[in-house]
């Protein structure tokens, strides 16, 4: 069964690092810390805004990772279902057609034995 990708091990996690110029993620967090910076020297009155801004942030990054780890899972999933489908499919065709006719001949003349 190792042939059809069920005992497989999985790899090793790669580093795929491709400099650009823009860079989203480094962007926010400056923004962050700005927004950090400003609140720190300005009055408590800002607190729950801060916070709702924090909140909304987490979200946001959260939601793009699960939404691609969630697809990759589906994925490895659903062919891991077509396999065992595939699999019980050929598992029934062998035994309807080596085993079934012999039952059926044992059922119809109980007297024989083979």
């Amino acid at each position: 069964m190792g042939f059809l990708g069920f005992g497989k091990r999985t790899k090793h996690r790669s580093f795929d690092y491709i400099p650009r110029y823009y860079d989203p993620e480094k962007e926010e967090l400056q923004e962050r810390l700005r927004r950090y910076k400003s609140t720190e020297s300005t009055a408590d009155n800002n607190n729950t805004e801060l916070a709702k801004q924090r909140i909304r942030g987490g979200f946001r990054r959260n939601s793009r990772a699960s939404s691609e780890a969630t697809k990759i899972a589906n994925k490895k999933s659903n062919m891991r279902l077509l396999m065992i489908i595939a699999t019980l499919l050929l598992i029934t065709y062998y035994f309807i057609n080596n085993y079934l006719p012999k039952i059926v001949a044992a059922i119809e003349s109980p007297g024989v034995t083979q």
